[in-house]
């Protein structure tokens, strides 16, 4: 029957439509039948002086003598007090007939064989566990990243006559990557090289002299094609010029450029100039040793203005209020700063000039730049987990770099660069360990991800001299 046919579940329809019932039908009696029985009990019904009889029978009440009495009371105490002595008999032959078991147990049982098992169950139970334990352990991770990294080194060289030495410095590049699963230093080489749009740029400390003069320039070509060498020319005969550039941070299309210049003149006066600067990479190239110091001109640099807007005009304010000597000293513009490095991250720096007019001298003094640089500047420069987390794992970490994957974590510490799986526990051994010079400092720092990886490794081996 469907239940449509029923109306709501337990819900009895009309009596003129339900059925002959299941005790009719069990009897085997038609309905017909039925009703001429209960004719025939209703003829042998009692008379009207038959139920007054009854009627006044059991008017006083349905008992004639109350339910529970003393009597009942006894016999109740009576059956508790036997069931009692019962149990209390039982107890005792309970005990012996248990002590004697375990005596029988102790005689009988093979305890030698009991051992046996008992060690196999054991060992059974510890392999078991082992298993789960492993399968617990989470796998490493597959490593899809490759880090290429720029680093330069400082020198000291011994000057010309009546010169102090000269401050000068060394780069190379490396390509950190995973080869059949396990991560390695797959190239190195001098200079930096670096990834610019569709292309690969080599960047190059040059050197050299006049007969008065010192430089140390950076220029920069495609890393396909031979490295151009500058023209160097006396700017003053009769001045002797040391002039060195050096690279602060290469990003994917901007780099950082810091320029020291100190001179004797013909009388013996000495002056010095530091100053920095932000460039594209087509900048740096069309900058020539001839002009070297117009090349850090307004002109041919980034200014900050250009990376965060005009609005930045109020913060520079700010600063130009509370710098050092303002009677003395220049304000701070747009075009005095540069990108620095902090422990895990790239930030811009503000250059406050200092002038020393006593010794001719015009330096500056790196202050934190509120604003945090953009994409265009600095990409996947994202730290996997606060400084503060790092130290805490790494307690001699100076600088950290996370894959924007997720999947390694490099961690300069004790003079060697460590690289690690993320999300390692403290204390694991890295997966690569490569030494690091004395004084070596990052510059650059480029990731490659998914198939880009395998694109590095080819051609990183072609502009590069495979590691050894």
């Amino acid at each position: 029957m469907n239940q449509s046919d029923s109306g709501k579940p337990g819900e009895p329809r009309d009596p003129q439509e339900l059925p002959s019932g299941p005790q009719d039908q069990q009897e085997g009696r038609a309905p017909e039948q039925r009703a001429g029985s209960e004719t025939g009990r209703a003829a042998n019904a009692p008379g009207a002086d038959e139920l007054e009889r009854l009627n006044r029978k059991i008017s006083p009440g349905p008992l004639h003598t109350s339910g529970f009495n003393s009597r009942l009371q006894r016999r109740i105490e009576q059956e508790i007090e036997r069931r009692s002595r019962k149990r209390r008999y039982w107890r005792p032959m309970l005990i012996v007939g248990s002590a004697t078991a375990v005596l029988a147990a102790v005689l009988i049982i093979p305890w030698d064989a009991l051992y046996a098992y008992r060690s196999v169950a054991g060992a059974l139970n510890a392999k078991t566990a082992a298993v789960a334990s492993a399968d617990d352990t989470p796998a490493p991770p597959s490593m899809t990243s490759a880090l290429l990294l720029g680093l330069r080194t400082e020198h000291d060289k011994a000057g010309a006559a009546q010169q102090p030495s000269v401050r000068y410095s060394t780069y190379r590049t490396m390509l950190i990557a995973p080869v059949r699963g396990q991560l390695q230093k797959t190239a190195e080489g001098s200079g930096i090289l670096m990834p610019y749009k569709q292309d690969f740029w080599k960047i190059e400390a040059m050197t050299g002299t006049t007969a008065t003069d010192q430089y140390q320039v950076l220029t920069a070509h495609l890393a396909d094609q031979p490295t151009p060498v500058p023209s160097f020319r006396d700017e003053d005969p009769s001045e002797q010029l040391q002039h060195v550039e050096t690279l602060v941070f290469a990003g994917n299309q901007y780099v950082s450029v810091a320029e020291s210049q100190a001179a004797v003149s013909a009388s013996g006066a000495r002056s010095s100039t530091d100053r920095v600067s932000v460039r594209t990479l087509p900048q740096l190239v069309q900058a020539a040793a001839a002009d070297a110091l117009s090349a850090g001109s307004a002109k041919s640099r980034i200014l900050l203005t250009d990376v965060f807007g005009a609005s930045i005009g109020s913060l520079l304010d700010e600063f130009n209020g509370k710098r050092l000597a303002p009677e003395v000293n220049p304000q701070i513009t747009a075009a005095s700063w540069t990108v620095g490095r902090d422990p895990g991250r790239w930030s811009a720096k503000l250059a406050e000039p200092i002038l020393q007019r006593s010794s001719q001298s015009e330096s500056y003094i790196l202050r934190d730049f509120p604003r945090e640089l953009p994409d265009q500047v600095v990409a996947y420069d994202d730290l996997c987990c606060s400084w503060k987390d790092i130290k805490a794992t790494w307690p001699d970490a100076t600088d950290a770099l996370s894959s924007p994957m997720n999947d390694i974590i490099a961690i300069f510490e004790n003079g060697k660069l460590n690289v690690y799986p993320y999300g390692q526990a403290p204390g694991g051994a890295p997966l690569l360990s490569i030494p690091l010079k004395p004084g070596e400092q990052l510059v650059m720092a480029q990731w490659a991800t998914d198939h880009y990886v395998q694109n590095w490794i080819d051609r990183t081996a072609m502009y590069l001299r495979p590691a050894q």
